[in-house]
């Protein structure tokens, strides 16, 4: 039966994904309380795209094998990447009781840590990947883990301790290399950010994250956010986000917006681009229309929970700036671009494009975070790492684009931050009938 287990594993590894199903059913039938069999059943599951069934998989291995700490591993892995709250929570309990039974298993340890980054359980990653360094004291990916759970709770001092180690350990690891910089930002040591960001642009000087940061360290403004920091933002705050955004930071925009186009259009007789949708909040407030909603965002988690309302058409997990480009003229009654302007920075590319899409007398519907005066027209606010615009700016390119009927309703609360209340403004622009 280990032979046999072996073969499966290769013909997964292989991809040969139904020929190592046929294999293991023909195994389950001989052996059928062998709990190795359903632990493979959770990999070839989750290869196959499965993840009902490798949970499954994995809860028929836990009741054959009660306290194989494996089988617990392996059964919060399969939670874990299905990503509901309480999977999560299921999933970290597992990973608990799976070190606790072998705390000396490196690759339990492994698994254990990706179950307590994906449930954003900092004590425990910290822990356990303290836990692997002690093991290991050569494998870089256990400082990688600790540099980056002190830089989320932004203790810049200790987490560039961790990214030095990961630095000796491999000099050349651009994790380890980028991560020491972000701290040196985050400690405003400018000497050393200065010096770490010259070093890593002649090292990648074609990577858009490296290029990011050399210009944050030289006190420019990035022209915008590559898609690294967007998608990593939101995919961890996916879940929580309607309810945050919304109680917590009395995020109304969607609303109003949707007031706006039902206005425009009290027939709903309309289709709509709503490019960086999040969680589909516009949609929610929206309701079903005569016609077509297509939502835009890089993160497939934010996307995830926006199928869920069941309001939009269908989704594209890119980054609005290529939606923009490739989406051909003269196509929509409407576009919405609401609180994700503020990561996209430069506006250039955006605008003209909004106006080649839209179809003669279609609006433009889209929120800025408002620079104050004595900033630029284009403003990178620190720690945020979100842009700012001038209305006056904005006002501009939108008539240097061709837009008509621009309208700006200032926002004195965005939403809140910090307690206190956000200035923005949202910008409606109309797209002139051809003369």
């Amino acid at each position: 039966m280990a032979a046999e287990m072996r073969r499966v594993h290769q013909l997964i590894g292989a991809g040969r994904l139904q020929e190592a199903a046929t294999a293991l059913n023909a195994a389950q039938r001989t052996a059928p309380r062998d709990a190795r069999i359903f632990m493979l059943g959770i990999i070839l599951a989750s290869r196959a795209g499965n993840p009902d069934g490798a949970v499954a998989a994995g809860r028929r291995a836990l009741a054959l094998a009660p306290r194989w700490h494996a089988a617990m591993i392996e059964l919060g892995l399969a939670l874990a990447r299905k990503g509901g709250k309480d999977e999560l929570a299921e999933a970290l309990a597992l990973a608990k009781s799976a070190v606790a039974l072998a705390p000396q298993d490196a690759g339990a340890l492994d698994r254990a840590i990706a179950i307590a980054e994906s449930a954003k359980a900092a004590q425990e990653a910290l822990a356990w990947a303290e836990a692997g360094a002690r093991l290991r004291p050569d494998d870089i990916r256990y400082q990688l883990v600790l540099g980056r759970q002190h830089e989320r709770q932004k203790d810049f001092a200790r987490a560039r301790e961790h990214y030095r180690a990961a630095a000796a350990i491999d000099p050349d690891n651009p994790l380890a290399l980028q991560g020491l910089l972000r701290c040196s930002l985050g400690l405003e040591d400018t000497q050393a950010a200065q010096a770490q960001a010259q070093a890593l642009i002649e090292r990648f000087p074609g990577d858009a994250m490296v290029r990011y940061l050399h210009a944050l360290a030289h006190g420019q403004t990035p022209p915008t956010q590559p898609a690294p920091v967007i998608t990593s933002l939101f995919d961890q705050y996916a879940e929580r986000f309607d309810l945050h955004l919304v109680r917590g930071l009395k995020y109304k925009v969607p609303e109003r917006v949707a007031q706006k186009l039902l206005e425009l259009h009290p027939d709903k007789k309309f289709n709509l681009l709503d490019l960086g949708c999040g969680t589909g909040l516009l949609g929610v407030y929206l309701g079903p229309i005569d016609g077509f909603i297509i939502g835009v965002d890089l993160s497939r988690k934010m996307i995830e929970q926006a199928a869920r309302h069941r309001i939009y058409a269908r989704f594209h997990a890119v980054n609005l700036l290529d939606a923009l480009r490739d989406t051909p003229a003269d196509h929509y009654e409407a576009i919405t671009c609401l609180d994700a302007l503020i990561y996209v920075g430069d506006l250039t590319p955006v605008i003209p494009n909004a106006l080649r899409i839209l179809k003669p007398g279609g609006h433009f519907i889209f929120s800025c975070e408002a620079a104050q005066e004595g900033e630029p027209d284009l403003a990178l606010r620190r720690p945020s790492s979100r842009y700012a615009h001038r209305d006056t700016a904005v006002e501009r390119q939108c008539r240097q684009a061709g837009f008509a009927d621009i309208q700006i309703e200032q926002l004195p609360a965005l939403r809140m931050e910090n307690d206190a209340p956000l200035p923005g403004f949202l910008v409606t622009a109309r797209k002139p009938f051809a003369a």
